[in-house]
């Protein structure tokens, strides 16, 4: 937690230097650049993952193209590489630089203490619904895609008896037999209706939703890396030299394999969704960022990054932090309906959660913290002045209006 990520001219993203929460959202406009950071979080937290168990040593990732035609090109940003552009991403146990050209790698000394389980929830997740079992159509999707969608199938049959989706009364479960995915509840009563069949926002809602809480479930309950037998033999080794060497005492021993033991078990589930509001009504987008929110807490490295277009997601969000606010206060006295309140509103500490507005108009800052440094609260910005120019309008339709009334 609080990596840190620099950007200059990287496709739409101008210059922004930006520490990362527990919970961080990024709003804007389309295209000024926030699934570009997303994706360039993802790419630097897997990378340093990869690092850290060893897959793959630093020069390979310093040579040649590297950078550009694998790790960029898994999310389809490579393009917005240019001669100028300059990345720097501070890790916990390695520091990137890529400028010239060139990534540049170095080693922090210090040591991370849980490997993360990394998902990136693409705003295309929709088209898994619909295209459900279809392949060649699949194919065709960016890299990122096709990794969510094999973690989509995976969570599938992990939820054998089924799935409560947060809003709607929906029920959810996989008929494994004909590889089906089907929807009861509220609209659908008289029959199962088909995931492809659904409307577009359970189709939107679902894989992210349902995704979410496998891996959370998974990196609470400890679950092991699914480890190549290369891999398994090299830790058997290293376990093996560890034991054998008469020059540790059992206290060293016991730290080294503890440090070995990092890279065979996740211990955090960095959640990276682009706009989980997607064809969603403004009641069940609270429902699904709730969820969202809850399994954020279900471990205590867990992260959570939003990208967002919606005014109601900042909204929600400032519930959450003042519920934070009122737990903290919180004492025996306080009624058991109040503490329900509380609890049902996701409580966020104001310190776990950073909120960025990202604009792409000329002579504004084009990255900008909208928590008040005052009530860390999320404050004014871009979309609240849209919302006021509207009201503006309608203020001026009306009083037009109101002379015409005889």
């Amino acid at each position: 937690m609080n990596e840190r990520l620099i950007v200059k001219s990287f496709g739409p993203v101008k210059d922004m230097d930006i520490t990362f929460r527990k919970i961080t959202i990024l709003i804007g406009d389309q295209g000024t650049g926030k699934s570009c950071v997303a994706k360039l979080f993802s790419t630097f937290m897997w990378l340093e993952k990869d690092l850290v168990m060893k897959r793959r040593k630093v020069d390979y990732y310093e040579k040649g193209e590297i950078f550009r035609t694998r790790l960029c090109f898994y999310h389809r940003v490579d393009s917005f590489l240019k001669p100028e552009t300059y990345i720097r991403f501070e890790g916990t146990a390695y520091g990137f630089e890529y400028s010239g050209g060139r990534l540049r790698i170095t080693e922090t000394g210090k040591d991370i203490e849980s490997l993360p389980k990394i998902m990136y929830v693409p705003a295309e997740r929709s088209v898994l619904s619909v295209a459900e079992n279809r392949a060649k159509l699949i194919k065709e999707l960016p890299d990122s895609c096709l990794t969510f969608n094999d973690e989509f199938v995976d969570s599938k049959s992990s939820f054998r008896a089924g799935y409560e989706l947060p809003f709607g009364n929906l029920h959810y479960r996989y008929d494994s037999l004909n590889g089906v995915s089907n929807i009861w509840g509220d609209g659908y009563e008289e029959a199962p209706v088909h995931l492809s069949k659904a409307s577009s926002g359970i189709q939107s809602a679902l894989p992210l939703c349902l995704v979410s809480e496998y891996l959370s479930r998974m990196v609470a309950e400890g679950d092991g890396v699914k480890l190549s037998v290369s891999e398994i033999r090299r830790m058997e080794r290293e376990v093996e030299a560890i034991m054998s060497n008469k020059d540790y005492s059992e206290s060293v021993k016991e730290i080294m394999l503890k440090r070995l033991s990092v890279t065979s078990r996740y211990g955090r589930f960095i959640n990276i969704a682009e706009e989980p509001e997607l064809n969603l009504f403004p009641g069940s987008q609270m429902d699904v960022l709730c969820s969202l929110v809850r399994n954020n807490a279900s471990s205590p490295g867990n992260m959570l990054l939003l990208t967002t277009h919606s005014p109601y997601t900042l909204a929600i969000f400032n519930m959450m932090i003042m519920a934070g606010k009122v737990m903290a206060g919180v004492d025996d006295g306080m009624s058991g309906e109040a503490t329900e309140t509380v609890a049902a509103g996701c409580p966020i500490c104001p310190d776990d959660i950073a909120a960025f507005c990202l604009t792409g108009t000329d002579g504004d800052a084009y990255c900008q913290s909208i928590i008040s440094d005052t009530t860390g609260l999320i404050s004014k910005n871009a979309l609240d002045m849209v919302s006021e120019e509207i009201m503006t309008r309608f203020n001026d339709l009306y009083r037009l209006y109101a002379k015409t009334v005889r």
